[in-house]
């Protein structure tokens, strides 16, 4: 996998036009490509990489958020659960339901779109008879896989 161009698409998708730092990419691939299931301070870590000054946890009140006409579940404990709980499942939940999941939770105050796509791909890299990771590039891949789990 080529981890430089997935930051670069991953950030494109949020209008983030910039070349993707060294850290950023060595993030992602660590990420990735670790062992062990991700966990709240390895998702928590990732958002603060990609967005150092507004990737927080909103598990306090009043750290809520809007994205588009989406309105996240309020900011406060609940989130920290809810994520705690989310998380458990990634090994055996289906990686698009898991993506809309955590989408739909939208965790942190920025960086939520960015650190789903790193879990959906750390997903892929799991489950490689089911689904395929190629050099398409992430929207290429997700726009097919999503069609075929669907069918």
């Amino acid at each position: 996998m080529n981890f430089e161009r997935f930051v670069i698409e991953s950030n494109r998708i949020e209008g983030i036009l910039r070349p993707p730092t060294d850290i950023e990419i060595e993030a992602t691939r660590e990420f990735i490509v670790r062992g062990p299931a991700p966990s709240i301070v390895t998702v928590a870590t990732l958002a603060l990489i990609y967005a150092p000054d507004k990737g927080f946890l909103r598990n306090q009140k009043g750290m809520d958020v809007r994205v588009g006409s989406h309105t996240p579940p309020r900011g406060g404990p609940n989130i920290y659960r809810n994520l705690v709980d989310l998380l458990a499942t990634i090994e055996e939940a289906d990686p698009f339901e898991f993506h809309i999941a955590y989408e739909t939770l939208h965790p942190f105050m920025d960086g939520n779109g960015r650190t789903g796509r790193a879990l959906w791909a750390w997903q892929m890299l799991r489950h490689p008879t089911k689904f395929q990771m190629t050099d398409l590039g992430f929207l290429h891949a997700f726009y097919y896989q999503t069609l075929s789990a669907q069918r």
